[in-house]
């Protein structure tokens, strides 16, 4: 049978890396957490750590285990947020967020300041993580609400509206082509261009802009995120095609902003479970967030949920560019 003091003790380990860490962590010592972690692995009937001398190296079964116990541990948490404020008195509804990082550092914040101003019954959690797994966490209930890019392929999702905004060009300030209130993607041919990685989200929309524009062999330095594009071009590495809610919500000393003349959309959704209805405290926080988004975002768009798959075509499988009408 597995034990709570099991999973607490693979939670440990596997979060800080090292028996002598978990046992540090949890207050017990090491011969007690290596225990634990034997009768887990015994319980369960398969290996969880292989051991190359002092060193653990997680399996791939603890990887798939840890998603879930992860998860569980969140809820925990939760429960012990609740109690806390029920044995204070309060009556405080905690609303939890997931959204990409773009979103978690250029959106969210202002959006949670916006709410808190006007809601003081209102306790927020939010965490940045890929699109996948903000999916994933407001599929299970990991989160009350998700922000995430498209495309967006899931029926266990409640879709409030989409929103839309053209990419930009971040470049550092002394550059020559600062001084131009616009950019043209022809005159970044001769330029190094600083881009995000994903082939399957942003990167292809911006890779068919680049092509449409007659530029088939740029250079570019390719980084997971779009603030390290940004910090890229502070350093003068080259001058970044970014979403914009980066570019506008972390500004970073030593850097401007340009428009890009031909239109690059970019463009993610507001999720709820499917299986639950969003209490006015989430529906709250849904409007700050298209509050914040339209204060935010020169030229933001806000569609409704039925122009996901009209979305989804024209982002991903057609050329870029092209000129699109505002849905409200």
């Amino acid at each position: 049978m597995i034990t709570g003091r099991q999973i607490e003790a693979f939670h440990a380990v596997f979060s800080v890396g090292s028996m002598t860490g978990a046992a540090r962590h949890l207050g017990r010592t090491q011969s007690a957490v290596s225990r634990l972690m034997m009768e887990l692995e015994k319980a369960l009937g398969f290996t969880l750590f292989e051991r190359n001398g002092t060193r653990l190296h997680a399996t791939q079964e603890a990887h798939l285990l840890y998603d879930e116990v992860k998860r569980s541990f969140i809820g925990l948490k939760n429960i012990e947020e609740k109690a806390r404020q029920i044995a204070a008195g309060g009556n405080y509804r905690r609303i939890t967020c997931g959204a990409t990082s773009a979103l978690s550092g250029g959106l969210v914040p202002q959006a949670i300041s916006g709410l808190m101003q006007c809601s003081s019954d209102i306790f927020m959690s939010f965490k940045g993580m890929p699109a996948d797994d903000v999916v994933r966490s407001v599929t299970d209930g990991s989160v009350d609400i998700g922000l995430a890019t498209l495309p967006i392929d899931n029926a266990n999702l409640h879709i409030h509206w989409i929103g839309e905004a053209s990419c930009v060009a971040v470049l550092h300030e002394d550059h020559p082509l600062a001084q131009s209130d616009s950019l043209s993607l022809r005159q970044l041919h001769t330029q190094q261009v600083l881009t995000v990685g994903n082939p399957f989200r942003l990167r292809r929309t911006i890779d068919a802009a680049l092509q449409a524009s007659g530029n088939s062999s740029f250079t570019r330095i390719e980084t997971n995120t779009s603030l390290n594009a940004v910090m890229s071009a502070r350093e003068e590495l080259g001058i970044a095609i970014v979403e914009p809610v980066t570019a506008y919500g972390i500004p970073i000393k030593g850097t401007v902003v340009r428009p890009i003349v031909e239109r690059i959309p970019w463009a993610w959704s507001v999720l709820t479970p499917a299986f639950s209805a969003a209490d006015s405290g989430i529906l709250r926080f849904i409007e700050q967030i298209e509050i914040t988004a339209r204060a935010l975002l020169p030229d933001f768009i806000r569609h409704p949920p039925e122009a996901l798959e009209k979305l989804h075509t024209r982002l991903f499988q057609t050329e870029p560019g092209a000129p699109d009408a505002k849905s409200n």
